[in-house]
């Protein structure tokens, strides 16, 4: 009798003590669905580097700088950006100083701020350049200055990778109506006195038209 007691208080202690141990497991709720969605979400804006610093070669901007920012709102599809190169140059007949400039937005088809996209911004090509030895009437020679403006809005489609170090490629075409010539006054070198209005060409740079110009350009840079 005393065995079988003992049998049965064995059998009601480990009942008891499985109960304690099954009790804190079934306590521990599983994730809801809008907490997945929060960890998801907040993982997924930690990866996407917002601020891109970088340097693009190519027509029109030769070589410029440039920075972009992906907002972190509509679904990370926006990135406002901006661009700026200057350079002097001299050539036999013509020297002087070009600065690039342009401002504009970016559409990603991803919620990544990287892949592929579109852009469309609005760019400046200014030029001030000295012209020598231009011909004037009589024989005489001189010399002058001319500010030249090329303005024009740009459509491109562009590829950015993502990561700490990113490259990015871009082609498009810039719409305006481009002179091709300037006029300007123009001083004779050996007689200061004497002034002629005079229109020269202007320097040739690749890609432009009277209609536009073409815009292709290859990049490299830093995200963080």
């Amino acid at each position: 009798m005393k065995k079988i007691l003992f049998a049965i208080m064995v059998v009601l202690g480990s009942f008891v003590n499985a109960q304690e141990i099954e009790n804190p497991i079934s306590i521990v709720e599983s994730p809801s669905t809008d907490t997945i969605d929060i960890q998801d979400s907040i993982q997924s804006d930690y990866k996407i580097k917002r601020i891109s610093i970088g340097l693009k070669l190519g027509v029109p901007n030769i070589a410029s700088l440039g920075v972009q920012y992906t907002l972190p709102f509509l679904n990370n599809h926006l990135a406002p950006y901006f661009e700026y190169s200057s350079y002097n140059y001299n050539e036999d007949e013509m020297e002087g100083n070009l600065k690039f400039s342009e401002f504009g937005v970016s559409y990603f088809f991803n919620e990544k701020g990287r892949g592929l996209y579109l852009g469309l911004g609005v760019s400046s090509l200014k030029i001030d350049a000295t012209y020598n030895d231009i011909s004037l009437d009589f024989g005489k020679t001189g010399s002058g200055t001319a500010e030249i403006a090329l303005n024009t809005t740009n459509l491109k489609l562009g590829l950015k990778t993502g990561g700490r170090i990113y490259f990015r490629l871009e082609l498009g075409y810039g719409m305006g109506t481009l002179p091709q010539t300037v006029s300007f006054k123009a001083t004779d070198n050996l007689n200061p006195s004497y002034t002629e209005t005079t229109t020269e060409d202007i320097p040739e740079i690749p890609g432009i038209s009277e209609n536009g110009l073409i815009i292709g350009n290859i990049g490299l840079g830093l995200s963080f």
